[in-house]
């Protein structure tokens, strides 16, 4: 294999892909959603924010590094109005200066209750 699969017990099942990949001092983390469980029904921006960093936090720390060894985040909304969450939550995880990121609006995701997704790329010292 080329790249090391790391585990992150902390994460949903990955089904067929790999949450975080990591080659060398690269760190690729696949895009994050906030899948709500069966008793919270479906989630506000806001919720669905604080749980994709908080999924970013634990994939990056997973694989041996911290919030500040991410260099690249891209970030994909159903609906601009949902931006102000991401504004919200990006500086509780991360600390200036922050990450390169590119922000699209697409029609939907893979599940319909699902508003927004975060991938990201570190690399490590």
């Amino acid at each position: 294999m080329g790249f090391e699969v790391v585990e992150v017990p902390d994460l949903p099942p990955p089904g067929q892909f790999t949450h975080v990949a990591k080659k060398g001092k690269f760190v690729f983390i696949s895009g994050q959603t906030a899948e709500p469980e069966a008793s919270e029904g479906n989630l506000d921006p806001d919720a669905q924010a604080e749980r994709v960093f908080g999924y970013l936090k634990s994939a990056i720390e997973a694989a041996g590094g911290d919030m500040s060894d991410i260099v690249k985040i891209t970030i994909f909304l159903t609906d601009l109005s949902q931006f102000p969450s991401i504004l919200e939550w990006r500086p509780k995880f991360f600390t200036p200066p922050f990450p390169a990121a590119t922000c699209v609006v697409v029609d939907s995701m893979v599940k319909r209750e699902l508003i927004m997704e975060i991938e990201a790329t570190a690399i490590l010292d």
